[in-house]
């Protein structure tokens, strides 16, 4: 009977390792998250914004605690408050420019703050504090006043992943447009050079003529973002090693190391490619 119970034991043992090895796979090969992975992703992104914020006080009152104790030094506290003014005269800047900005304007954008960064995934990704009860989807691009930094790769509730324009992966590849006097030459970013801070676009035809200065913007193809998004400008035009095509370097207009405050751009659902008449009109082509 104990041999009995044994094997049985082994049996569900296996089964349920079974089971679990198959969801790490679903989940892996799954788009969109599972109700249990945006529970936990909310968890996380809450308990950081619970955590952020009162440091940010307790700092914030042990720095005047100490600087009003030292009354025998008053210069330390003029210091401080010159400090703290030349903070908010920044802060105040960046936001006006930011409330001037009109082509974000046009796209309804979803206002957010930056939660978190992985410092192993410093130029990867982020998390803000915005979700899909926000309107916030899958693939919407993410902006400062700059211009593009990325995209949506990942929706909670309340809580949403940003995949940053740095991000070196092959689906990850952005489709963009370079502005060539009155001509645009399609390109695809294929990587980013962390040494120079700057993104890469390679096999671009050498009849197609590009030069230095360019502006370099969101093509709207190939993806959910909306076209026309400022991303950067041109700052390198030289062949690739084997002569036949051109590598293009472009330095990203917005900061991708040092982001506070983002917006999120809605695109509008009239311009997004109908995949179906797309597959339709392709079928009736091939008849």
């Amino acid at each position: 009977m104990s041999k009995f119970f044994r094997n049985n034991k082994l049996i569900v043992i296996l089964c349920a390792i079974i089971v679990f090895i198959s969801l790490i796979g679903i989940s892996l090969r799954s788009q969109s998250q599972s109700h249990a992975e945006q529970y936990v992703g909310d968890t996380v992104a809450f308990g950081q914004r619970a955590v952020s914020y009162p440091v940010q006080f307790v700092s914030g009152f042990i720095g005047d605690l100490f600087s009003t104790s030292n009354n025998d030094k008053p210069s330390n506290k003029e210091k401080q408050l010159e400090a703290e003014n030349q903070r908010l005269k920044a802060d105040n800047k960046k936001y006006k420019k930011e409330l001037d900005i009109e082509d974000i304007s046009k796209y309804d954008p979803i206002s957010s703050t930056v939660l978190s960064r992985n410092p192993d995934q410093w130029m990867n990704t982020f998390v803000i504090d915005k979700g899909s009860k926000n309107g916030v989807e899958s693939n919407m691009a993410v902006m400062t006043s700059e211009g593009l930094v990325g995209r949506i790769s990942k929706v909670n509730q309340f809580s949403s992943q940003v995949d940053l324009i740095s991000t070196n992966t092959r689906s990850n590849r952005l489709s963009v447009n370079i502005q060539h006097d009155d001509k645009n030459v399609f390109g695809l970013i294929d990587q980013y050079d962390a040494k120079k801070e700057e993104l890469v676009i390679t096999d671009i035809n050498n009849k197609d003529k590009v030069e230095k200065g360019d502006k370099v913007v969101t093509s709207g193809l190939a993806d959910q973002l909306p076209s026309s998004l400022y991303i950067g400008e041109v700052t390198k035009v030289e062949n690739d090693q084997y002569g036949l095509s051109k590598e293009i370097r472009v330095k990203p207009a917005a900061s991708l190391a040092d982001l506070n405050h983002v917006y999120v751009a809605k695109r509008d659902p009239q311009t997004i490619p109908d995949e179906s008449a797309a597959t339709s009109e392709n079928e009736s082509g091939v008849e």
